[in-house]
């Protein structure tokens, strides 16, 4: 019913606004349960659902020297944890970010002023390195600007400002699900080639290569890809395998370049140069007729 059509007709009732029927209640004032210092909530980060044989399996032995917890589903996707003792939850906390088969699950104290469809799972904390840092730059103000390029919410260890002889800064950061990871930059120095300040993170078991983002790979992404350019006209992935604290691979100006990446670089070739795309198919035809010959003999 159209409200400025009645309006006439309550003049000569109580009329109550919403705003007067509108309180504030002070959570401060009201004691957190002791349960919920033990109960974290979570979310799956996946486009499948996950059945709960394979979500506790998957748990079960990520968290094998914690005893005792328990989980269920809540509501739409999101999963309640209970432990049996606060130490434990706070253990999970701390070695945050955690993978379900791959899908990055996104886990938080639960908000006891919150409903659980109204708690955000789009961010989640995660250890960050950066390695080679010169001397000369070690100082508070230049340590929190690094940490800063990351994520503008971390925590730097406390004195880390005074450390000798520190050529790696290690901080925790929390880091924006819908945004890429901070990969790196280059630090302009005079008289000196500038150097490329190199990000790594920990516990990263699964990231998009193209995008940047943790919550899909590269195999379901349809964004283009992230690229540099460097000084000489060549072009490096911006992601890769290289963020991982503890891979092996080289930085991001290096070759050989990852394979998914020579693949889209010749899908760009093939489009733009018919040469190639004829040299491309009269190899694949020698190559399939002597497979034929091979099969006549």
């Amino acid at each position: 019913m159209d409200p400025s059509a009645v309006s006439n007709i309550f003049q000569d009732v109580v009329q109550i606004s919403q705003d007067e029927i509108t309180f504030a209640l002070n959570p401060s004032e009201v004691d957190e349960p002791e349960e919920a210092n033990q109960v974290l909530v979570g979310k799956i980060i996946s486009r499948y659902k996950l059945g709960k044989a394979v979500i506790h399996g998957s748990l079960k032995l990520s968290w094998n020297a914690i005893k005792g917890w328990k989980w269920k589903e809540i509501d739409d996707g999101i999963i309640q944890f209970t432990f049996l003792n606060r130490n434990d939850a706070l253990n999970i906390l701390a070695r945050r970010p955690w993978f379900v088969c791959g899908a990055l699950i996104v886990i938080m104290s639960r908000p006891s002023w919150l409903s659980p469809s109204e708690v955000r799972f789009d961010k989640t904390p995660i250890w960050v390195n950066i390695s080679i840092i010169p001397p000369f730059y070690w100082n508070l103000t230049n340590l929190k600007e690094l940490a800063s390029e990351a994520s503008p919410v971390y925590e730097l260890p406390s004195g880390v400002e005074d450390a000798v002889g520190m050529s790696s800064l290690g901080f925790r950061a929390t880091i924006d699900l819908n945004k890429p990871l901070f990969s790196g930059f280059f630090l302009h120095r005079q008289r000196l080639k500038d150097l490329w300040m190199h990000y790594k993170y920990e516990n990263l078991l699964k990231m998009c290569f193209k995008c940047g983002l943790l919550t899909h790979d590269q195999s379901l992404c349809f964004k283009p890809p992230t690229v540099i350019k460097d000084e000489k006209g060549n072009f490096y992935p911006m992601f890769g395998v290289w963020l991982k604290k503890d891979a092996i691979e080289k930085l991001t100006f290096s070759t050989p370049l990852a394979k998914w990446f020579q693949d889209l670089a010749l899908q760009k070739r093939l489009i733009n140069d018919p040469t190639l795309r004829n040299q491309l198919k009269m190899q694949k035809a020698l190559k399939n007729g002597d497979t034929d010959e091979l099969r006549e003999c």
